[in-house]
């Protein structure tokens, strides 16, 4: 009887703590994967809302040139943070048209013929830099070069978070 309790085989103690920590290994090397996928799911979605709204303030800015009919320059700061930028414009409803930031590192939002601001920022980002840059010459059209920097917010501090992007446009506005 002892001979055949002997020639029976099963897991020694060694052989089950390797199989233990092997299954271990596997199991947090798959956590730490979930782990870094769903930080890159909040980095990509805080990228996402820079690009969006730089793509909204283009169109804003964009628009708002092909409307205009001039620079009102007595009113517009330029070569400075927070810069504002006033627009001479063909309809009388919107003139004038003005972009500038609610506070410094704040939200842009634009101003139609004096009306309350609207905001063209999301609360999800900040402005940290916004400069008008008047390159308007001799001729019949003005030139205005915009700088602005864009960042997700990030109250918790968190890297994942952390999204910076600058960007430059340059708007043609027919002048009077």
């Amino acid at each position: 009887k002892i001979k055949t309790l002997m020639n029976q085989r099963g897991f020694t103690l060694f052989e089950l703590l390797i199989d233990v920590g092997i299954v271990g290994l596997i199991l947090l090397t798959l956590g730490l994967s979930l782990i870094n996928l769903l930080y890159g799911r909040v980095k990509v979605r805080a990228i996402s809302e820079v690009l969006s709204n730089a793509r909204l303030i283009e169109q804003q800015l964009s628009d708002a040139a092909r409307h205009a009919e001039g620079i009102n320059v007595g009113a517009s700061t330029f070569n400075s943070d927070p810069g504002v930028l006033s627009l001479n414009m063909e309809n009388a409803q919107v003139d004038p048209t003005i972009f500038s930031l609610s506070s410094d590192n704040g939200i842009l939002q634009v101003s139609e013929a004096g009306t309350q601001d609207v905001s063209i920022t999301t609360n999800n980002v900040q402005v940290t830099n916004l400069v008008f840059h008047n390159l308007t010459g001799s001729g019949d059209m003005g030139v205005i070069q915009v700088e602005y920097t864009l960042q997700a917010n990030n109250p918790a501090n968190l890297i994942y978070y952390d999204y910076v992007a600058s960007f430059q446009t340059t708007l043609r506005i027919p002048l009077d």
